[in-house]
């Protein structure tokens, strides 16, 4: 397995090198987006101070075959935010190679074990996709400062302690960044 994944690495480094700058401008439209709304409803004052945008991972896509995360811009409440501002971004560009890999475990694991159970291969699935978030996650590190810093950046009010953080949604997350007022 670690070959496969080696293999794929490689071929994500090139697939993302030859299409990087529309990777690029499809995020940031994304953040765009997302920065926007929150602005639109601090102005209106229905929304407070921002103190996260959470990154989150969808276990659903295991079974819809979507690839989105989820980015959402939550004050202190964080999940308790009364006021929603969530933008989905497609990653299929990087889970695309995550379904050939299951293609090549179904082949393989077919001609040993006779009778694969559906359950069995979600199972699967779930454990080994947590690989991409990992890769996902590094994407994310190095655009830390498309997140916070961006046209609609400086008109956002955010908290002191604005923090960017990542997991799966509704699961835990971890800081990736953290911007301090000074």
């Amino acid at each position: 397995m670690e070959s496969v994944l080696q293999t794929r690495l490689k071929e994500i480094q090139i697939y993302y090198s030859n299409n990087k700058e529309m990777i690029h401008t499809d995020f940031k439209k994304c953040i765009d987006m997302l920065y926007s709304e929150a602005c639109s409803l601090q102005q209106t004052e229905k929304k407070g101070p921002i103190q996260f945008l959470s990154i989150s991972y969808l276990q659903r896509c295991i079974f819809t075959k979507k690839y989105e995360v989820r980015l959402d811009l939550y004050d202190k409440d964080f999940y308790l935010d009364k006021c929603k501002t969530t933008q989905y971004w497609d990653m299929n560009f990087l889970f695309h190679f995550f379904e050939q890999d299951m293609e090549y475990f179904k082949k393989h694991i077919g001609k040993v074990i006779f009778q694969i159970k559906e359950y069995e291969e979600k199972e699967f699935a779930l454990w080994y996709i947590t690989h991409y978030y990992k890769i996902a996650e590094l994407f994310f590190r190095d655009h830390i400062n498309d997140m916070i810093h961006n046209e609609f950046s400086v008109s956002l009010k955010r908290c002191e302690d604005f923090k960017v953080v990542i997991g799966g949604y509704m699961d835990e997350q971890t800081v990736l960044h953290q911007l301090r007022k000074e």
